[in-house]
């Protein structure tokens, strides 16, 4: 989680943070490294982080894939279509997306409390929008 905060702090949010790419660059090493310690932790049997099944650990794991996501350093899916893996080091192109990983994060997508927050954070995000829209024609 740290290193999408500093991606975060000093990519998005540069003009408060100050840009440091090299932070950046190695944010990105460092999630690489974790996400490759955290997939072998994957229980086989549940398809969760532990045995017994679904758990916060999910929740924050899950978020997390889908941030590295949403800017870049995970790919979005396991398809040939996707850039070739990375050469260990590489920061500026997303980490390969295994079916391991895949296959995990599609059972979190489909679980109905996600399934319902994600339909509420859009009604949030359009809701959002239409008043900034309102605010700029007065």
């Amino acid at each position: 989680f740290q290193a999408l905060w500093i991606h975060r702090k000093h990519s998005d949010m540069k003009n408060v943070f100050g840009e440091a790419p090299i932070a950046v660059a190695e944010a990105k090493r460092q999630f690489d490294k974790a996400l490759d310690a955290i997939e072998l932790e994957l229980n086989d049997e549940s398809g969760y982080l532990l045995s017994s099944g679904f758990s916060a650990c999910d929740i924050l794991l899950s978020n997390c894939c889908f941030w590295a996501q949403q800017i870049g350093w995970l790919a979005r899916s396991t398809s040939e279509d996707e850039p070739s893996s990375p050469v260990a080091g590489d920061t500026t192109m997303p980490k390969s997306l295994s079916p391991k990983l895949a296959s995990y994060l599609a059972q979190c997508r489909r679980r109905k409390a996600f399934i319902k927050a994600n339909e509420l954070r859009k009604e949030q995000v359009s809701e959002r929008k239409g008043k900034e829209h309102h605010r700029s024609k007065l």
